[in-house]
């Protein structure tokens, strides 16, 4: 038997210059994801869907600082009630000195955005 989970925000995991990791438990089954993780870049211009199914999703983030994409790697995860979103984010290979401080910022405002679009879920 489950026990009632308390509502948690993301948990980003921030400062480390090669990765950013975030997560987030949500209330919902790992099929409802796929649209609620769409609404939520439509929210937050810093990234654009590359690839999403039921498993997971590939964002990009275009980068000044780089000529390559960000790939924020996304795996959905089903947990007792719910599913569990993880997801690490790293610079563009053969960049120096790419901000972690804006990467990790990034990962923030697309988590919050996720949560904010799934609701009290």
């Amino acid at each position: 038997m489950s026990s009632p989970r308390e509502a948690r925000g993301p948990r980003i995991e921030r400062g480390d210059p090669d990765l950013t990791r975030a997560s987030l438990d949500l209330a919902l089954p790992p099929a409802m994801l796929a649209g609620l993780v769409r609404r939520a870049v439509q929210t937050s211009p810093s990234f654009t869907v590359t690839t999403i199914d039921d498993a997971g999703a590939v964002l990009s983030r275009r980068s000044a600082l780089a000529t390559g994409d960000l790939a924020f790697r996304l795996t959905f995860t089903p947990v007792d009630g719910g599913t569990r979103i993880d997801g690490e984010l790293r610079p563009p290979s053969g960049t120096i000195g790419a901000s972690v401080k804006r990467r990790d910022d990034d990962a923030t405002a697309l988590f919050e955005a996720i949560a904010s679009a799934a609701g009290p879920f």
